[in-house]
């Protein structure tokens, strides 16, 4: 699960100076006395910070890009609070005066990671904790749009985009023959994908219903749980309208068909009102292919986990789909 991928870029410096200076109006005469940055962000940097005389920790978020990113999240924290637990963010600078980069300072959230449930937990936590993931995703998908795209900062479509099957084909084929991936997966792989995603692209054009608020990285770095629930849906920068399916994919990605947490997850999502198609897994790989590809079209060679982890997970992809070609 994104175990040892390169950041893109490194992190941003931050000591305890400088921390003190950008949450002074926040905590005016409070002392910071401890910064320490979160490992599990790949985009973003995230720090623990502690101040004297209080006992509960914040969470300072330095963005990597501009202020419509920082604003935009801000946007769909206010959305969905009472659908799904966020943090609450009690101060956010996108002038980039203090900082070169937009910041925030956020509500410490309790709980431990889906990553480490999955990596520790006995049966029983996974398929409670499963079941909550899967109904905390159908509240937030219960948030619809009149058009899929990609949110401006106040979560307007500032540019639309469907996943049509010609779109679907387009992209796909793109990225295999003029972008990064298709030199990273070799030809082998990339001609099976070719066919695979041509083949099955016009499943594509049956889904129904509205555009919903899709989070696009609902894994297990950015849910939180505690007693089996989840406490906390984290970093919501890459949020966008589109397929529900997209988050059911993102989720899925790493488990096998019928696995105890999948089981769970799906279960947990359809009790709580969340609607799937008969061939929802299918759509579901078709719709993360996507994402998977764009990952790899991002990648660079200093990224070698994160390219050998692609590959390994588009070619799971692959074997899976070829099996609903007949």
């Amino acid at each position: 699960m994104k175990e040892n991928w390169e950041r893109p870029a490194a992190p941003a410096p931050m000591n305890q100076t400088q921390a003190s200076a950008l949450v002074s109006d926040l905590f005016p005469g409070k002392q910071v006395l401890q910064v320490e940055r979160i490992g599990t962000g790949l985009s973003n940097s995230n720090y623990v910070i502690r101040f004297s005389g209080m006992s509960v920790p914040y969470i300072l978020r330095v963005y990597r890009e501009g202020a419509w990113i920082a604003e935009k999240e801000q946007a769909i924290h206010q959305l969905v609070m009472n659908s799904a637990p966020v943090p609450q963010i009690l101060y956010m600078d996108a002038s980039c005066t203090r900082l070169s980069q937009p910041y925030a300072v956020l509500e410490w959230m309790p709980g431990k990671l889906l990553r480490d449930v999955l990596q520790n937990g006995d049966a029983d936590e996974i398929s409670r904790c499963a079941a909550s993931a899967g109904a905390a995703l159908a509240q937030i998908h219960s948030h619809q749009f009149e058009e899929p795209g990609f949110f401006g900062s106040e979560l307007n479509i500032a540019q639309r985009i469907k996943m049509d099957a010609d779109t679907f084909t387009a992209f796909i084929d793109d990225s295999l023959e003029q972008q990064n991936a298709g030199q990273y997966l070799g030809s082998g792989i990339a001609r099976r994908l070719q066919e695979c995603c041509a083949k099955l692209a016009p499943y594509l054009d049956e889904q129904a219903g509205k555009p919903v608020l899709v989070h696009s990285d609902y894994n297990g770095l950015n849910i939180l749980f505690k007693d089996g629930a989840v406490s906390a849906v984290l970093d919501w920068e890459f949020a966008y309208s589109g397929s529900r399916l997209c988050d059911i994919g993102n989720m899925l990605r790493y488990e096998k068909p019928d696995s105890i947490f999948e089981q769970a997850f799906i279960k947990g999502y359809v009790e709580a009102g969340g609607q799937l198609p008969f061939n929802w897994r299918m759509l579901a790989r078709l719709e993360d292919l996507v994402a998977l590809c764009d990952l790899l079209n991002r990648s660079t060679p200093a990224m070698p986990n994160r390219i050998s982890d692609l590959k390994s997970l588009i070619a799971n992809s692959i074997e899976e789909l070829s099996l609903c070609m007949g």
